[in-house]
């Protein structure tokens, strides 16, 4: 039971946060090729700027999350495989 719960949601946390670390990565693309001389990035207009913000700030969320997701499903499949029992 908990070999198989364990692996579901490690899979779901890799899931997680490969997807988020892409998508970071896409927005940090992004800000590299609309670089203006003075440092700033190029938006269209301030929604787009507001809108790549929260894009950006919430992959970051995503990312943490599924670490901790992946984490919690490794202390499930320990429990499975009698890791954290005391045999002595």
């Amino acid at each position: 039971m908990f070999l198989t719960t364990g692996c579901i949601i490690l899979a779901a946390g890799i899931y997680m946060f490969i997807k988020g670390r892409n998508n970071t990565n896409d927005l940090k693309k992004y800000e590299e090729e609309n670089l203006l001389s003075d440092g700033t990035v190029y938006f269209a207009d301030i929604r787009a700027s507001r809108i790549h913000s929260s894009n950006r700030n919430l992959f970051r969320v995503i990312t943490a999350l599924g670490f901790f997701t992946g984490f919690f499903g490794l202390i499930f499949i320990g429990y499975g495989l009698n890791i954290f029992t005391d045999t002595m």
